[in-house]
């Protein structure tokens, strides 16, 4: 690729980089998901006669996201990606990625977990075999807490990977979270949750940690490997993902924060007295309502049999 690309694409990696940084407002996830799509974009764009970053129009791009034939959902991401790339180059609002839309795709439903179905999960997550050696009680103790985190406070999968010992507070039964954009928030702990952590924290995460240097204090992850490191997502995916099958299920860690915002919406009983949508909202980390409402799939009518149940006049 000449320079001119090249060095374009260097910049935005090192601008990504900057914003994963200390406030954590880019994931590494999503920082190279974008650097991959600018590249893909670019290599399209050369490949078809540009010679740099200062020729690309909007109608260029737009042939580009035609060549490359990316769903909806892809080609959203990519317009962000961009917008990224180009915006430096050009007055606020200018860039040729400005100047195309930004679908909005319609996210697919995302499979049901029922309450029992749940239960069942978490509860038989992890469960070791008789005559399991220690390495594997470790484990089985770590599958069991996660599982019991992940559904018990609806966190995403790289919340729970960047939970830190720190962020615990047994004292009060919650836990501190750092969500997308960097911000934090305190979420509560269900019982079995707490019973969970406390047995991970006091016979296996030691055990997986013998003999190892420990993180700075209170920066140490909550939950590690066999070799003592930090979870990353891909291995809480498959963690989920694995326990999931054995219950003839498919999915990974969004299908439990899914079920845990429906199920708090819902109410112990099913028959949707449970948290307020707002509640909901604040335990998954919403910035807006909407978007609890879209993910846990409450309906107009629904908000409706709510309002004539708990208003005055309703």
């Amino acid at each position: 690729m000449p320079d001119t690309w090249a060095r374009s694409l260097d910049d935005l990696a090192a601008r990504l980089a900057a914003q994963g940084g200390r406030d954590r407002l880019l994931s590494p996830r999503s920082q190279a998901a974008y650097l991959k799509d600018a590249r893909r974009v670019a290599a399209w764009l050369r490949d078809n006669g540009l010679e740099g970053p200062a020729q690309i129009t909007p109608s260029a791009l737009e042939a580009a996201f035609r060549g490359l034939r990316w769903s909806p959902a892809t080609r959203a991401r990519a317009v962000t990606a961009l917008r990224e790339w180009l915006g430096p180059q050009h007055p606020a609002g200018r860039s040729p990625a400005d100047l195309i839309d930004r679908p909005r795709p319609t996210p697919p439903p995302v499979p049901r977990l029922s309450q029992a179905d749940a239960a069942a999960l978490v509860e038989g997550a992890g469960a070791p075999a008789e005559g399991d050696g220690p390495l594997r009680r470790a484990l089985a103790l770590r599958d069991r807490a996660l599982m019991e985190v992940l559904y018990g406070s609806g966190l995403r999968r790289q919340e729970a990977c960047d939970l830190v010992l720190a962020g615990l507070d047994f004292e009060h039964d919650a836990l501190r979270v750092v969500g997308k954009g960097g911000k934090g928030r305190t979420v509560p702990m269900t019982e079995p949750a707490v019973a969970a952590l406390r047995a991970w924290l006091a016979d296996g995460r030691p055990r997986l940690m013998s003999g190892r240097d420990p993180a700075p204090s209170g920066r140490a992850p909550v939950f590690v490997s066999r070799s003592g490191r930090g979870l990353d997502g891909s291995t809480v995916y498959r963690i989920v993902a694995r326990e999931l099958r054995a219950h003839g299920r498919a999915g990974g860690p969004h299908l439990l924060r899914h079920a845990a915002g429906t199920h708090l919406l819902e109410g112990p009983d099913g028959r949707g007295d449970g948290a307020h949508l707002r509640v909901v909202q604040e335990v998954l980390g919403h910035a807006s309502l909407a978007t609890t409402q879209r993910y846990t799939g409450v309906t107009t009518r629904a908000m409706q049999e709510h309002l004539r149940r708990g208003h005055p006049r309703g």
